[in-house]
Order: C-alpha cells, then sequence, then structure tokens
C-alpha cells in the first residue's frame, strides 16, 4: 500500500503540472504574433490568438464548478484535461487562423476546468493549517509558467517550429492526466473498479427509455435547473458582447457606430437579465421542484450573499485586473519604445513575477503557522498600491534597475491577494453545513472566475486605453507621422522605422504606456479598499505535526472533498424510476454524517 504523504505529493505534482500547462497556454504565445500573422496573412485577427483562450478560459469557471458538484472532481478535472489536449492538438495541426482560433476557444475550455477544479482539489487533501500551502504550491506552478512561457515560446518558434509550443502539452498532458487517474481516488475505488462499474451501467442501461418523453422532459429540466444553461447562455453573451465591444471600438469600428452601440448596449443588459435570472427567477420556478431536482443557479444568492467571500472576491477581480495591465504593458513598452524583441522583452515580466513567487512561499508558511488572511491581503495590496503608483513614472530615460524596483510591489501584491482571496473564500462554508462540499466548490469557482474575468477585463482594457491615448495624442502632434487606422498600423511603422526611445514617436507611445499604468493604480487601490472590508476569518489550526492527533492529516480524511452522490442523483432524475422524493446531494451529505 503506498504512503498517504506520497499519494498527497504525486496528486499535487499531477495538479500542479496540469496548471502549468493551462497557465502555459496563456502566456506561450505572447512572441508567436509576427510567425502566426505571416503564416497565415491575419495580422488583423492575430489578438484572438490570446483572447480566443482567455475569454472562455473566463467565462466557462462557474459551468466547471456545477458540473463538479454534480458528477465529481475527479471526472470533471479529468474531462477538462482531455478538451484541453484536444484545443491543443487542433492548433498544433491548424492549416488556417479560423481553425487556430477554433482550437484555442476549445483550449480555453478545457483550461477553464482546469484553473478553477486543481485549486478545489488541491485545498480538499489537506486540512485546514495547510490549504495555505497546497495554494502555494498550485500558485508556484501558475507563476513559473509565466515566466518561462515567452522563452519556450521563442525558443520553439525560432529553432524548431511554433506548432511545438502547442504539440509539448499532449506529451506532458498525458502525463499529468495518468497521475491523476492512479494517485487521486477520493472513492477509494480504483480507476479499473469505476470503469467497470460505468461499463457494466451503460450496458444494463434500458436505452428504450430515450425514444420517451418523460426521459427527454427531465433531461431538459436537469439542463435548465441543475446546469442553468440559460443563466449561462445569458452571462456568456453579455460578457462576449461587452468585451467585442470594448475590444473593437475605436479599432475596427468608429465608437458611434451601430455596431459598437449594440454591443455595448445588449452586453450589459444581458449581464443584468442573467443576475436576476440566477437570483430571482430561477429560484422562483424552481421551488415547487422535487428536492432532488431543486434549481441551483450558477451564481446562487446565497454565495454572492456571504459578504466575507464576495469582497475578497472582488478585491481579486480588480487586483488581477490592474495586474494583468500591468504585465502586458510592460512587454509592449520594451517593444514599442525600447524596440526589443517579444522574447527580449517578455523577459522583463521576472520584475513582477519572481516577488510574487517569494510572497507565495512566505504566506504559505504564515497561513500554515499562524492561520491569518487578511493582514497578508491587506498589507499585500497596500504596497501592490504604492508600487502601481512608483511604475507610473516609467519613461524612456529609466534604467533597468528602475524598472525592476517598480515592478517588485505591485507583484508582491497580486501574489498576496490571489492566494489570500481564496483561502478568505473557502474558510466561509463551515464544515457543518449540510452543502459544505457544493458551496466550497462554488466559492472556489467564483473566486477563480474572477480573477479570469479580471485578466480578460485587464488585458482588453489596457489596450483600450493605449489606444485611445496614443490615436489622440498623434492627432494633435507637432511632428509629421503618418495617418494609422488602426493600433496595428502604427506598431508596424514604428518596427520599420525606429529612432529612438526619447524621440517625439517613443514619447507618445510612453504616454500611452503610463496611462495605462495609471488605469492600474485605480483597479488596485479599489482592490485595496475591499481587502479592507474583507473578513476576519482565520484557518484552523490542527494539531501540529507530529502529533499523534495529525496523522490523518494528509489522508485527508477530515475535510476531503470526496466525490457526491450527484452523479447518482442526476441520472437518477433521468431513468424513469427515480423517484420525487428523493433528497438533494446535500441532504445526502448531511445524513451521511450523521
Amino acid at each position: 500500500m503506498l504512503s498517504p504523504k506520497l499519494v498527497l505529493g504525486m496528486c499535487l505534482a499531477s495538479l500542479s503540472l496540469t496548471l502549468f500547462l493551462a497557465a502555459l497556454d496563456i502566456v506561450i504565445v505572447v512572441t508567436l504574433y509576427d510567425v502566426i500573422s505571416k503564416k497565415f496573412n491575419a495580422y488583423g485577427d492575430i489578438g484572438w490568438l490570446v483572447t480566443g483562450y482567455s475569454l472562455p478560459n473566463a467565462l466557462f469557471t462557474l459551468l466547471w464548478g456545477r458540473l463538479s458538484a454534480l458528477f465529481g472532481l475527479k471526472t470533471c478535472l479529468s474531462a477538462s484535461i482531455l478538451i484541453f489536449e484536444i484545443g491543443s492538438l487542433i492548433v498544433a495541426l491548424a492549416n488556417s487562423m479560423s481553425m487556430l482560433i477554433g482550437g484555442r476557444v476549445i483550449s480555453g475550455i478545457g483550461g477553464s476546468g482546469i484553473q478553477s477544479l486543481v485549486f478545489v482539489v488541491g485545498t480538499s487533501l489537506v486540512e485546514d493549517r495547510n490549504r495555505g500551502q497546497v495554494i502555494t504550491v498550485l500558485g508556484l506552478a501558475f507563476m513559473i509558467a509565466n515566466a518561462i512561457g515567452p522563452i519556450l515560446g521563442g525558443a520553439f518558434s525560432q529553432h524548431v517550429s511554433w506548432r511545438w509550443c502547442f504539440y509539448i502539452n499532449l506529451p506532458v498532458g498525458g502525463l499529468a492526466y495518468a497521475m491523476l487517474q492512479f494517485f487521486y481516488n477520493p472513492t477509494s475505488t480504483s480507476s479499473l473498479q469505476s470503469f467497470n462499474s460505468k461499463y457494466t451501467a451503460a450496458k444494463n442501461y434500458r436505452y428504450s427509455n430515450l425514444l420517451t418523453t418523460q426521459f427527454w422532459a427531465k433531461l431538459v429540466r436537469i439542463f435548465i435547473f441543475k446546469l442553468d444553461f440559460v443563466g449561462f447562455a445569458l452571462s456568456s453573451a453579455g460578457f462576449v458582447l461587452l468585451l467585442l465591444g470594448l475590444t473593437f471600438g475605436g479599432e475596427k469600428y468608429k465608437w458611434g457606430s451601430g455596431t459598437i452601440i449594440a454591443y455595448l448596449v445588449v452586453g450589459p443588459i444581458l449581464l443584468l437579465l442573467w443576475l436576476l435570472y440566477d437570483f430571482i427567477i430561477l429560484p422562483y420556478f424552481g421551488r415547487n421542484l422535487p428536492e432532488s431536482e431543486r434549481a441551483e443557479p450558477l451564481l446562487p444568492w446565497e454565495s454572492v450573499k456571504m459578504v466575507g467571500a464576495l469582497t475578497g472576491t472582488i478585491a481579486n477581480f480588480f487586483v488581477c485586473f490592474g495586474y494583468n495591465m500591468q504585465l502586458i504593458y510592460l512587454v509592449q513598452f520594451f517593444q514599442l519604445v525600447k524596440n526589443q524583441s517579444p522574447t527580449g522583452a517578455s523577459l522583463h515580466m521576472w520584475a513582477f513575477l519572481v516577488p510574487a513567487m517569494v510572497v507565495i512561499i512566505a504566506q504559505g508558511n504564515i497561513n500554515k503557522r499562524f492561520g491569518i488572511i487578511k493582514p497578508v491581503a491587506v498589507l499585500g495590496v497596500a504596497l501592490g498600491t504604492i508600487g502601481s503608483g512608483l511604475l507610473t513614472m516609467q519613461n524612456g530615460s529609466t534604467t533597468l534597475g528602475q524598472t525592476i524596483g517598480y515592478c517588485i510591489l505591485p507583484g508582491a501584491g497580486f501574489a498576496a491577494v490571489m492566494q489570500s482571496t481564496m483561502l478568505s473564500a473557502q474558510v466561509q462554508v463551515e464544515k457543518t453545513d449540510p452543502c459544505f462540499r457544493q458551496k466550497f466548490i462554488e466559492l472556489t469557482a467564483l473566486n477563480t472566475f474572477a480573477k479570469a474575468l479580471g485578466m480578460a477585463f485587464g488585458g482588453i482594457m489596457a489596450t483600450l486605453v493605449f489606444s485611445t491615448t496614443v490615436k489622440d495624442k498623434l492627432m494633435h502632434a507637432d511632428f509629421p507621422v503618418p495617418h494609422f487606422s488602426n493600433s496595428a498600423e502604427m506598431i508596424a511603422y514604428r518596427e520599420s522605422h525606429y529612432d529612438g526611445a526619447t524621440s517625439p514617436l517613443a514619447k507618445v507611445l510612453t504616454t500611452g504606456v503610463q496611462n495605462v499604468f495609471y488605469a492600474s493604480l485605480g483597479c488596485f487601490t479599489i482592490s485595496f479598499l475591499f481587502s479592507v472590508i474583507m473578513s476576519n476569518k482565520r484557518l484552523v489550526l490542527g494539531p501540529k505535526a507530529g502529533t499523534a492527533s495529525s496523522a490523518t492529516d494528509v489522508e485527508h480524511d477530515a475535510c476531503s472533498i470526496h466525490e457526491s452522490d450527484g452523479e447518482k442523483n442526476v441520472i437518477s432524475i433521468i431513468n424513469s424510476g427515480s423517484s420525487a422524493n428523493e433528497p438533494s446531494s446535500c441532504g445526502k451529505e448531511q445524513k451521511s454524517k450523521t
């Protein structure tokens, strides 16, 4: 029999490797813009190389949380890895820009499940006191991917082929998948036994039920009340339209055009309808259903009204918003103003990432020893706000040492808030709560959703601020400059007519970057305000390692989120013999505890 510590270590290794790949896919494409746009002659669509991944990565987060609550963490995490791998293969084999973007979207859907569920699985493996260290391990995997992604992208594109940036996901992802199947076993059932039981169930299933109206009526109720596909459709359409309006406004279409106005009006309306539907309409129509079919919105009011979790989640959204603006446009500064290569400019991200890694490691030990969460978040984002103010001083004559100094505090602040807010959200749920498992997953998914959405909005809003500033400055420039219809033309001109880091055009570009940093300063300030009103709740510190009562700590007996009966519950709803009086999964968990 394998040692519990070995099993825990291998589980965390599998989760870290999986998260590393999903995070790597976000940044590895930074150095591929030129080679891919030339390959497919698609300069106008190259922005979707990132957006095609990051947008579904954010939008599907809540849905993955719901699916895992119904069908189990291992099942859904395994499915997300497979979807990610399929998307990577499609991108690697792409023979057109449309095929490549389609593959990126599929990868983003899988990556969304990975980035949300690895934190749920990882923190469920250990006691409260060790959750911070688990998030430390996973956070380091995320940061390391951000640090080496551009280097790997540049190396593959220059010395092998850009396609290997995606081929590499296949063997590494396959290894992570195999490790997950072998070592992560929350139901104490072997993978072979689980497969055999599902095969037997599928073999013995009465497929004649598929021809009955009762079957399809119950399936529709599952999609509407359990998976909340209406809410998912409203939220996805709303965010997509809003982000498209912000992306194309002033670039592909004029701000006053009917297309942009429609995007920016209809998008927010759909988002408001989503909140109305999930908070009021869906619970109202679902209240008369049997308990086993009760309505479960993707964004339940019960989770949102937890002020301790909500304030931290909002703080996380804004710190990710501001941090991504800084990260992207520090790289853009060195490309546009200093005329460095994409790979060389991307190395400056280390100025953010190294202090972030240090804070993640230190915070994990602080959480384990003292159990405090809020003080670390408040101090971290306060320092990050100061650093964001310093970063606005970046200009063409700034030395490398000064740039590194400006970036240390924002990187540290980002790491402190990202880690603290997830822990703060998780500790809001009492273990005695009959719906502990489901609420734990929902709050973790909501925090991850805020992070992914903040990153997506940060990248798009940064581009909007930069483009608007540069266009306005060039319209009133007192030096000769060609007319540019969009930012891509201006960047291409700058590359072919580079005239130094302090030239008039360079100063215009520097002003654009500085305005992005001012906007990020505002985001860090808002994050600070919400961190101040975060919950004061601490992690529960159990017995220290080495005592007799701590022996089960790594065996995750006390706080492990075991695979629920949700899958059986959904299947029983579909089967014609299901009982209307069958208790919900929360009820079942409560019964099992008693």
